[in-house]
């Protein structure tokens, strides 16, 4: 049968989705990939079902995946490789595999077993993009996403933990620290005048001059400190690409002030902000204020598993205005889209694109 010139092989299609689902479950996909992923979405309605189709076939492979891991597990005469091709750190079998003949429409769905064992480790958990598999599993506490979680520390203190964020407890005999390795934390600081209480994340070192503040290590690389009550000290940690501690100078960020440091070997001076809109996290509300729609998009895909993407530039710089709950993220999504005359297509159980 003749192929239209005009239509994408199927073949290449399907594999360009296989190759977007993998990149967009990484932990490190980059703001360009995004945008990436964005515009061959938007490309062809061909495209959207490639993508949903690929998914449902990563969900088969993981059930597979799971089976052959019990299998695995209850025999010591399976041989196990490691393979790094295409993806990092993968696990690749090989038991006995069974042919089956595919179907015109179909034949990349005939996966052997031996790759969905391959893919194991990448797609076990299903990992949405904001997932840090290893901070969580060397943190003292964490929270998943969309959690909340209010931790109380041997000497009083108190931490409450956003969504999707990690932290390490260090506590020396003269000096607590708080190791923020990703995420959001709100720090409310018991006295004690023998044993500084400090946070340290990426290059900055924080420490409580005061009560109550938080530290936000946004996945951009970015860090923002916002003081509630008294003051805080801010310093660059020493490291290989900025100036060493006794160089830097500290900044102190008194209440109801804010600094984002992005980098590099000086720090910004403070601003004054809105403390109840930088604070409403800690009542799961979100605040926007006259702010584009990509903003409000990006805070509510901090609160749920997979990615809500729209591709239309001039929809994602419309400006909005509200309070948003983000107890039922999805939810909210629905009123936003619902306010915006926007629809809704949904590709697998994660993933949203709204357009109009």
């Amino acid at each position: 049968m003749p192929t239209d010139p005009d239509q994408p092989n199927l073949q290449e299609l399907n594999q360009q989705a296989i190759d977007w689902l993998i990149t967009l479950r990484a932990d490190n996909i980059s703001d360009e990939d995004m945008h990436g992923f964005a515009d061959w979405l938007s490309q062809d309605a061909a495209h959207a079902a490639a993508f949903a189709e690929a998914e449902d076939t990563f969900n088969e492979m993981i059930a597979a995946g799971k089976s052959l891991r019990q299998k695995l597990s209850n025999s010591a005469d399976v041989p196990i490789t490691k393979s790094t091709q295409g993806i990092k750190s993968v696990i690749a079998v090989n038991p006995v595999i069974t042919q089956k003949q595919p179907n015109q429409t179909k034949r990349w769905l005939a996966v052997p077993l031996a790759l969905a064992a391959a893919l194991l480790v990448v797609v076990m958990g299903v990992m949405p993009q904001q997932a840090h598999l290893f901070d969580a599993y060397l943190s003292d506490y964490h929270t998943g996403t969309g959690e909340l979680r209010d931790i109380q520390l041997s000497d009083g203190s108190r931490l409450l933990l956003n969504t999707n964020s990690a932290v390490s407890v260090n506590y020396q005999d003269s000096l607590r620290i708080i190791n923020l390795h990703h995420g959001q934390v709100r720090f409310t600081v018991a006295k004690d005048r023998n044993r500084p209480f400090e946070v340290q994340s990426g290059d900055l070192s924080v420490r409580a001059l005061g009560t109550v503040f938080e530290v936000y290590h946004q996945e951009s690389g970015g860090i923002s400190v916002a003081v509630q009550e008294h003051a805080v000290s801010v310093r660059l940690s020493a490291s290989e690409d900025i100036a060493p501690p006794e160089q830097s100078q500290a900044v102190v960020i008194n209440e109801g002030q804010q600094l984002h440091y992005q980098g590099g070997n000086n720090l910004p001076a403070p601003q004054t902000s809105d403390i109840s809109q930088l604070t409403a996290w800690q009542q799961q509300k979100l605040f926007i204020n006259d702010r584009p729609l990509s903003e409000a998009i990006a805070e509510l895909n901090r609160y749920r598993k997979g990615r809500i993407v729209v591709p239309d530039a001039k929809l994602n710089n419309q400006r909005i205005t509200g309070v948003f709950s983000l107890v039922n993220p999805d939810e909210t999504l629905h009123t936003l889209s619902a306010a915006l005359a926007l629809q809704q297509t949904n590709l697998g159980p994660w993933w949203v694109v709204l357009h109009r």
